[in-house]
């Protein structure tokens, strides 16, 4: 397993790092302090890793180069990591197409989680979000809910508890391939990209 930390914290990436080789002991984890610094180490390594750590505010980072990122590296999981988990930074990260935001104050326990949630193919997104509450009439109001089957719905519940489409799948005592079908009518209908988006999209609405 190849994961990749983009932070320009030293200290921050180290201590990453470490706690990513004490989960998994056979990964291979690479640090690099800048967005050009990213790109040249993946150039050379041939860009293929299991999960990328992204610093929100390191240097070359914008709102633009984070959707450029998601179009290059279009087969790996990309998860910012911040010092300010606001709101802002979430959607930011969210509408990009990224699979999770984990805040650096977040707790050991937490990290492990979350590292493992992305890497089974999930996403993983903060419970702040949920400080922003919707009025009462918000989620009734929502056009795309009216569209939904049922079964959508719940593969959407999944989807915002951070379940992989084999977790879902399993609950629902469906198949696998009925699940990525399933999605894909839910992110149509949502007209949204990514699973972070949609389970952001969903929770902002009301809909848990």
């Amino acid at each position: 397993m190849k994961v990749l930390i983009a932070d320009d914290h030293p200290l921050y990436r180290e201590a990453a790092a470490l706690q990513i080789r004490r989960l998994y002991p056979d990964a291979l984890v690479g640090e690099v302090a800048s967005l050009p610094e990213l790109r040249l180490t993946a150039s050379s390594e041939g860009g293929h890793y299991d999960l990328i750590l992204l610093d929100y505010h390191m240097p070359g980072m914008s709102a633009d180069a984070l959707v450029q990122l998601v179009g290059e590296f279009t087969a790996t999981p990309l998860a910012v990591i911040s010092g300010t988990a606001a709101n802002a930074d979430i959607l930011a990260a969210v509408h990009a197409g990224l699979r999770g935001f984990i805040p650096k104050t977040s707790s050991p326990e937490h990290f492990a989680l979350a590292l493992q949630i992305l890497l089974a193919g999930g996403s993983s997104v903060p419970a702040e979000i949920l400080q922003d509450r919707p009025s009462p009439n918000t989620l009734a109001a929502e056009p795309w809910l009216a569209k939904m089957t049922e079964r959508e719905r719940e593969v959407l519940k999944g989807v915002i508890q951070g379940r992989s489409n084999k977790e879902i799948a399993r609950q629902m005592e469906v198949a696998e391939v009925t699940v990525k079908l399933h999605l894909r009518n839910v992110f149509r209908k949502m007209d949204v990209k990514s699973r972070a988006e949609a389970a952001v999209k969903a929770v902002k609405a009301g809909f848990s």
